[in-house]
């Protein structure tokens, strides 16, 4: 079973970010991590690999 992933779009509160110190969190800010997600990572159309996962059991499961 497929389903399209939309959990990367709801902040953890255990998520590094939040405990992470504020002068190593600017500086990830500025770096090619924050564009990568938002121009590579967020762009992938998942629906052309459901046919790599089956109909039964986990919906994580390949």
């Amino acid at each position: 079973m497929f389903r399209e992933n939309k959990s990367h779009l709801q902040f953890s509160i255990l998520e590094s970010n939040n405990w992470m110190n504020p002068s190593i969190k600017a500086k990830l800010g500025k770096s090619w991590a924050p564009i990568f997600y938002e121009h590579v990572f967020c762009n992938i159309d998942e629906k052309p690999f459901s046919v790599l996962y089956s109909d039964m059991g986990d919906p994580i499961s390949p």
